[in-house]
């Protein structure tokens, strides 16, 4: 009796794990995440908003601007960068899905480099957005943010020149469907 409770016992540890074992675990695919995120970018969107993506003092006193402040409601009180931010409100960005995007509006302030057409494609696991101008300039923006109507792009390394400060200032740009 005691070897047959012995046995028993073995078979009861020695089964599950088997089963553990033999189970196949599902991945996710990091092919099947790239070509979601194409899928999203691939369309037509709207600038939403130009916003900061890192805090900086206010020149004019009082508390400091925090990340996500909209450059919109600063740009009046900037005269030589003010009109560059308040041009790029509108622009429309066309992404097609055979690699070709074209921007329509304002671009000489916070995308120099891409110019208003050229290719597009998804790098680093789809993670960023790689615009090549024309003349072959490449411009990486960061994916922060993607679903099928809205996208945040930027990182704390792209960044717009505030003549007024004389600073380079990283900001997002935000894009609606």
């Amino acid at each position: 009796m005691k070897k047959n409770t012995k046995t028993f016992f073995s078979l009861l540890l020695i089964i599950p794990a088997f089963l553990i074992a033999s189970c196949k675990k599902e991945e996710t695919k990091t092919e099947d995440l790239a070509t979601t995120k194409k899928g999203w970018v691939t369309g037509t969107w709207k600038q939403k908003d130009l916003v900061l993506a890192y805090p900086i003092p206010n020149p004019f006193g009082g508390p400091d601007f925090p990340v996500g402040y909209s450059l919109y409601n600063l740009a009046p009180y900037l005269p030589i960068t003010g009109p560059g931010i308040t041009c790029s409100a509108d622009n429309i960005y066309a992404f097609d899905s055979t690699g070709n995007f074209t921007i329509t509006g304002c671009t000489e302030l916070i995308l120099p480099d891409a110019g208003n057409s050229g290719k597009w494609n998804l790098q680093v696991y789809g993670s960023a957005l790689h615009l090549v101008s024309t003349d072959n300039k490449d411009t990486p923006l960061w994916i922060n943010n993607i679903n099928s109507t809205d996208m945040k792009l930027g990182s704390l390394s792209f960044t717009i020149h505030f003549a007024e400060f004389g600073a380079d200032i990283p900001v997002y740009i935000l894009l609606e469907k």
